[in-house]
């Protein structure tokens, strides 16, 4: 190809469009749980209702429901991810091989919010969010009829020994997490014939760039567990979790809509709720939520080696290492060479 403006254009405009069409395609999680914010600034505050409120008799005067006075705010970061074309294989017409590249950029970008969001969640392990407690705590505070002394209220079981899995109502506008978006991928190319990189380098830069970040929202809607995912332990966090109850006392509405897990616990999983029978009887459980199996809650900091380890679903107190190897009968490991769970 001769190197010319109007060449360069034509060249890095495929581009654009092969990097469009693949961000496009590329699959994520993070819209199904997060709230998704419009962001107009570089840093946006929030003050979150400590209450549910919902509808009452109107005798005397209304009673207002205020913003609580707990505030938080989430920062917009900036995300880049840049690569350089050798002007030679411009030259040369070597342009079939930057399409997979620029395929691969894409993917990369479209999956980058599920690493932060599925990160987070796991980090609620640890985080603090707005009531000064870790988002999956055992003490968040919650007034009943006004009371002067709140209820504690826990979102979390388990021993801690086990991959987390979450339980989410994502049925709502308000959800557990934040999605906070300011400017959405874009690809940008530096082409000009007098850069300096073309001058210096023989080479020319494109990349995407992007600005957002992520929050934690209402704890209310989560439930976190580190038990081993079975029916009885689904059956438990369930219903603690649609127990929930606002500052008076009314019951919150909440459904779970989602179990996000790793992929270790994608056996139980999709057993527990997709199969319509467990051990030849009926499973009251299957269908009753979304299975999200992803691989970013690995990335979470506070993660832990067995996070990685696969669950036997019909021996809940053993797991096994990924890198156990298959089996020549196809059955999981003896439990000799097992590990259980815990130790």
């Amino acid at each position: 190809m001769m190197i010319n403006d109007a060449n360069l254009g034509t060249f890095f405009t495929r581009l654009n469009i092969v990097f469009n069409k693949a961000l496009v395609n590329a699959q994520s999680h993070y819209s199904d749980i997060s709230m998704i914010v419009p962001s107009s600034t570089g840093a946006e505050s929030y003050a979150w209702l400590t209450n549910f409120p919902g509808l009452r008799e109107w005798v005397g005067q209304r009673v207002v429901t205020r913003l609580g006075s707990r505030r938080f705010d989430i920062v917009n970061k900036t995300w880049e991810s840049t690569l350089s074309i050798s002007r030679n294989d411009l030259e040369d017409d070597q342009y079939g091989i930057y399409a997979p590249i620029l395929q691969n950029m894409a993917y990369m970008a479209a999956s980058h919010p599920d690493e932060l969001i599925f990160a987070l969640l796991a980090e609620g392990l640890v985080n603090r969010c707005y009531d000064g407690e870790t988002f999956f705590s055992t003490q968040h505070p919650v007034g009943v009829n006004g009371a002067k002394k709140p209820t504690l209220v826990s979102n979390v079981f388990g021993a801690g020994n086990c991959a987390p899995w979450f339980l989410l109502d994502c049925s709502r506008p308000m959800r557990p997490v934040i999605f906070l978006s300011r400017r959405p991928v874009e690809f940008v190319s530096k082409t000009d014939l007098t850069a300096g990189n073309v001058f210096y380098n023989n080479e020319y830069v494109f990349g995407a760039s992007a600005r957002y970040n992520v929050g934690y929202g209402l704890w209310q809607l989560a439930y976190a567990c580190t038990d081993p995912l079975t029916p009885y332990n689904y059956a438990v966090v369930r219903a603690a979790m649609m127990s929930q109850k606002s500052d008076e006392g009314r019951p919150l509405g909440i459904k779970p809509t989602h179990l996000v897990t790793t992929p270790g616990n994608e056996n139980a999983a999709l057993r527990l709720l997709r199969s319509q029978t467990i051990e030849a009887t009926t499973n009251e459980w299957a269908n009753t939520a979304e299975p999200i199996i992803t691989q970013f809650l690995l990335g979470a900091k506070n993660a832990q080696a067995s996070w990685g380890n696969i669950s036997d679903f019909l021996s809940p107190a053993t797991t096994y290492g990924t890198g156990a190897g298959t089996t020549a009968d196809g059955k999981p490991p003896s439990m000799a060479t097992s590990t259980p769970t815990g130790s």
